[in-house]
């Protein structure tokens, strides 16, 4: 009777770990699967150009999905775009002065990207008349080489930036464009105590 319950144990043990590797294994596998069922976009060491900007496919590229950035590095196709969302909030009571929004587009390649700062309202009134352009822009992030000149030789190619405050609330969108034929890599960050990001909607 002992050996038989040893080995009606034995058993029980051996299924639940069969159990629990079956169970694991999927869990393992959608580590690199994006939020909307994509591979995960994000590049890493090694991956072949083509790789990378496929994976790069869930990526938003325009403002109904667009969120926001992931942190890490991110592969874009020539003359492609995508697109970002972030709130910009202020209270009138607190906020004095105003909080500075900042983004940094950090790029492998110079003069690849270029990123656009836009507001909806913006967006939409562009449409109507070319004449209109972006709130703001990004430009070479100013890293002094000799603190007493103003040569571009002080600026970072490879580090796009802006930064602004404003005394209103409002939603914007960065759109991260290549400018080139290439894919070419970058990692986006747009921080500051007044950015907030909307919650993905509910399916």
């Amino acid at each position: 009777m002992i050996n038989k319950a040893y080995k009606v144990m034995a058993m029980a043990i051996v299924a639940s770990l069969v159990l629990t590797m079956s169970i694991a294994t999927p869990l393992s596998a959608q580590s690199t699967q994006g939020a909307s069922g994509q591979s995960n976009p994000c590049v890493t060491p090694g991956q072949s150009t083509t790789q990378s900007a496929s994976q790069s496919a869930g990526v938003s590229t325009g403002p109904d999905n667009a969120g926001a950035p992931l942190d890490c590095w991110l592969a874009l196709g020539g003359h492609q775009s995508h697109w970002y969302k972030f709130r910009y909030g202020y209270n009138a009571r607190t906020d004095k002065p105003a909080h500075q929004a900042n983004i940094e587009l950090a790029i492998d390649t110079a003069d690849c990207f270029s990123f656009e700062l836009w507001t909806p309202e913006r967006l939409q009134a562009a449409k109507d008349d070319p004449s209109i352009g972006p709130v703001g822009t990004g430009t070479p992030k100013f890293m002094p080489v000799d603190p007493k000149s103003s040569s571009s030789k002080n600026q970072n190619p490879l580090l796009l930036f802006w930064s602004g405050s404003q005394n209103g609330s409002s939603t914007f969108y960065v759109i991260v464009k290549n400018r080139l034929d290439q894919t070419c890599n970058y990692h986006l960050s747009i921080t500051g105590a007044s950015v907030f990001y909307p919650k993905p909607a509910k399916k």
